[in-house]
């Protein structure tokens, strides 16, 4: 009975002290392992400053080195391109690489490839070939950059190149019109045809009708046709020995009146102009 417990207890014995041994060293090199961990120096990497000596700039250095280029806009780059044997067939293709920018009535910039094929069959056998394609637009946005920044600066330019714009479009309109002129006792009277076939009396930036197209000047016999259905026909007006071009629809509808000759300024005691018609309508 004895002996059974002594060899029960020196088992417990031997037990125990194993698993002492073992717990032990695996604490030990848990806690050394931290220790270490903590202790250590990580390794530098990437850029690393000196102090400035003797007045000089701090210079850095690095495992990567700059371009010394901005990154491009568009980039293609094909390092190798290998073909044994392509057929093909194409037909009304069409590529576009564009860029258009406008700002308001400064700048307006259109820059682009157009491509276009209409049929044609390629055969292209054993070929091997290098593509890189590199564009910058960094000066067209320079350009675009630079008039936002004057429009920032001065905002009234929009305004006054809209005013510009908008006596420009009047003066056109008005050279094409002008039948003609006369001064009388020295006032200067300008006769117009609008589009409507009227004729409009001028002055000082007062409009009255005084006649139109179809009561006041002759059909010349001169007739032709346009695009779209149009028909143009020659009027002469008589008075100021201008010739005006009218351009109708299918419906006999006035599309546009241009004069093709017009008159220059006279001297007059009358004006024979008015002599043919009575105002019938005033604009101001």
């Amino acid at each position: 009975m004895w002996s059974r417990l002594s060899t029960f207890i020196l088992f417990l014995s031997i037990l125990f002290t194993l698993v002492s041994a073992q717990v032990k060293p695996t604490s030990t090199k848990s806690t050394t392992v931290r220790a270490t961990t903590s202790s250590r120096t990580p390794p530098l990497t990437g850029t690393s400053t000196s102090k400035p000596q003797n007045g000089t700039t701090p210079t850095s250095s690095g495992s990567s080195s700059a371009t010394g280029s901005t990154a491009p806009d568009v980039y293609l780059n094909v390092p190798k391109l290998s073909v044994g044997r392509i057929e093909l067939d194409v037909e009304n293709l069409q590529a576009n690489l564009n860029l258009a920018a406008n700002v308001a009535s400064l700048v307006s910039i259109n820059a682009g490839v157009a491509v276009s094929v209409t049929k044609v069959n390629l055969t292209i056998s054993d070929v091997e070939a290098e593509l890189e394609l590199i564009v910058r637009l960094g000066h067209l946005v320079d350009v675009v950059n630079r008039v936002f920044q004057s429009l920032d600066l001065n905002p009234l330019i929009i305004t006054a190149l809209n005013n510009v714009t908008s006596i420009v479009d009047e003066v056109v309109g008005a050279v094409d019109g002008l039948l003609g002129s006369i001064t009388q006792g020295g006032t200067t009277l300008s006769f117009l045809v609008d589009n409507l076939g009227n004729i409009v009396q001028e002055v000082g930036g007062v409009s009255t009708i005084v006649g139109d197209y179809l009561k006041n000047m002759t059909y010349t016999g001169d007739s032709k046709s346009l695009q779209g259905g149009l028909t143009q026909k020659t009027y002469s007006y008589s008075p100021l020995g201008a010739l005006v071009n009218i351009v109708f629809n299918t419906a006999g509808q006035i599309v546009q009146a241009v004069v093709a000759k017009g008159s220059s300024s006279s001297t007059s005691a009358s004006s024979s102009a008015t002599a043919t018609a009575a105002p019938t309508a005033r604009r101001f």
